[in-house]
C-alpha cells in the first residue's frame, strides 16, 4: 500500500528520520509540480506518494509519472 500524505505530513515524516534535513515544503511541492515524484492534486492540495519521494531522494530506479493526477 502506498503512503500518501500531504506535503506538511511528508516533511514531518522526513524530519522524524533526519531531524537536520534541509528539505522544505517548497522543494517537495516543486518536485510534485515538475512531475519528478508521484502526486495527486485535489483542488489546491497536493498529496505526495512518500515512497516515491524517498526513491527520488535516494536516486533509486522508479517509474516516473507521466502527469500529475488532478481531481476536481
Amino acid at each position: 500500500m502506498q503512503r500518501i500524505r500531504t506535503i506538511t505530513e511528508t516533511l514531518q515524516m522526513i524530519k522524524q528520520e533526519d531531524p537536520n534535513t534541509s528539505l522544505s515544503e517548497f522543494l517537495i511541492r516543486k518536485l510534485a509540480n515538475n512531475y519528478k515524484i508521484h502526486s495527486i492534486k485535489t483542488g489546491k492540495k497536493i498529496m505526495i506518494d512518500y515512497d516515491s519521494l524517498l526513491a527520488f531522494l535516494q536516486s533509486k530506479e522508479y517509474e516516473l509519472p507521466m502527469e500529475q493526477v488532478i481531481i476536481g
